[in-house]
């Protein structure tokens, strides 16, 4: 068997992001009007923990039951992360850069893909210089839904 195509996933594979998901997530999920203060917080970081990868709207609409709500989450979700992401507060995985350049060196195509949205996905590669390191950076969006579905690799697969 020959490896033709790998497909890695970003923050927390080759992207360590040191909490960052959590903290966008409690400016979130105060956008949406529920406080660290708040009984149910401490469940709702155990779900956000627990569904990691997932596509951060799918988890606020488990969440907060409310389409408005899981929409201003979400937008909120995805500033505060891009912003510290443009702090800098996010690096590559030791090895995982040499890693991408020495599969694509032997032939074999590489994707990243994200649960995260697609401005999310392009403020960690602007943020890492990655737009070119692999042959594709896929996140959810248009028809391709996000973990636990296999769209993102059945897209990628089909698009290499």
């Amino acid at each position: 068997m020959t490896t033709e195509l790998v497909v890695l996933d970003m923050a927390g594979t080759t992207v360590a992001d040191d909490g960052l998901v959590e903290r966008a997530f409690t400016a979130a999920i105060a956008a949406a009007g529920v406080s660290e203060e708040d009984e149910q917080y401490a469940g709702m970081l155990d779900y956000v923990r627990e569904t990691m990868g997932q596509s951060k709207i799918t988890v606020f609409r488990a969440l907060l039951g409310d389409e408005d709500l899981a929409q201003r989450a979400n937008a909120e979700f995805e500033g505060s992360y891009g912003r510290l992401v443009a702090a800098g507060e996010c690096k590559p995985i030791p090895g995982a850069e040499e890693t991408i350049r020495g599969l694509r060196e032997n032939g074999i195509r590489v994707a990243l893909t994200t649960g995260f949205a697609p401005t999310t996905q392009r403020a960690l590669l602007d943020a890492l210089g990655w737009h070119d390191l692999a042959d594709l950076a896929l996140a959810p969006g248009d028809g391709v839904r996000g973990r636990p579905y296999p769209d993102l690799i059945l897209a990628v697969a089909l698009k290499l």
